[in-house]
């Protein structure tokens, strides 16, 4: 029976502003309610807060480890240039305006700072943080804001990381966020993912979009029919579907809709697969990698 991956991946943990204990706490809650193992992006430092300090953290993290999830490395610092610079679509979003006017000015700059030894030397210190933290093998890797180069894949495969998951597919839901609802979705093909496969690199499990970034009523059909697409791409092109949410801004969402549509979501994806004859399963980005390339 041919297997179909869902791949749940949230973004931002302990990146405040972004992340609560409270509503990581309710994120890994509902992966448990339907049986997903989750992968957890985590930022190993923000501001002065070194990740080794945070006690409540910790606590959820290492008991959802226990139970089957999975937790990688979101960036450093997430800064928006510690591995490359983001994609154009993101540099649109009005909270990113102070990032693109840089990019404008220091592109060259910005590439020039971002070497092979210098990304492995932040890749090194975030993963240090969070394996000495958690007693957990960080195997897998996503840029803060997309942010990425070829430098950080060849840092990558010299670091020995298993899987990235930096790369997008599907850049018709930051039109969405910027209350674009009439989009033009890109296709998601196997030749688009095997594009995307960096050369020396680890295996890049590329993400599809946020479909519930801060999700109004008035962008919620649009955002489920495009989720509804991708993972349907996804399936037929025999690739894992990797959706990304953020720990609050998918809870800070119009009357809990963030959550409505992944429980939609799922059960789309449940039923698809049944009539398809195909076994749907919910694993971490490590297994999928382990899976999909075994």
């Amino acid at each position: 029976m041919q297997e179909v991956q869902f791949c749940l991946t949230i973004d931002d943990v302990a990146y405040d502003g972004y992340s609560t204990e409270e509503n990581l706490t309710r994120y890994i809650d509902f992966a448990d309610e339907h049986g997903i193992n989750a992968t957890m992006l985590t930022v190993p430092l923000f501001d002065d807060k070194d990740f080794r300090e945070r006690a409540g953290y910790i606590k959820i993290l290492k008991s959802a480890i226990s139970r089957g999830h999975e937790v990688a490395q979101h960036g450093l610092r997430h800064d928006r240039f510690e591995t490359g610079i983001p994609p154009a679509f993101i540099l649109d979003l009005p909270h990113e305006i102070a990032v693109k006017e840089r990019v404008a000015r220091e592109r060259d700059i910005i590439n020039a700072e971002n070497t092979v030894e210098i990304i492995r030397e932040r890749l090194a210190r975030g993963r240090s943080i969070l394996e000495d933290a958690l007693e957990h093998k960080i195997c897998g890797f996503r840029g803060g804001a997309g942010s990425s180069c070829p430098n950080l894949y060849t840092a990558e495969g010299q670091e020995n990381y298993t899987w990235d998951s930096t790369r997008i597919v599907q850049e018709a839901g930051w039109d969405l966020i910027l209350r674009i609802l009439d989009i033009s979705p890109r296709p998601i093909t196997r030749d688009v993912f095997d594009s995307l496969q960096p050369a020396g690199g680890p295996r890049e499990l590329p993400l599809t979009t946020d479909y519930t970034w801060f999700l109004t009523q008035e962008r919620y059909s649009a955002s489920l029919d495009l989720a509804k697409r991708d993972f349907v791409s996804c399936l037929e092109a025999g690739i894992p579907f990797v959706p990304v949410c953020h720990v609050s801004p998918i809870v800070e969402s119009d009357n809990d809709c963030g959550y409505t549509l992944y429980r939609e979501l799922i059960d789309f994806a449940k039923k698809t697969a049944a009539e398809r004859g195909m076994l749907l399963t919910f694993p971490t980005m490590s297994a999928a990698c382990e899976a999909f390339w075994n």
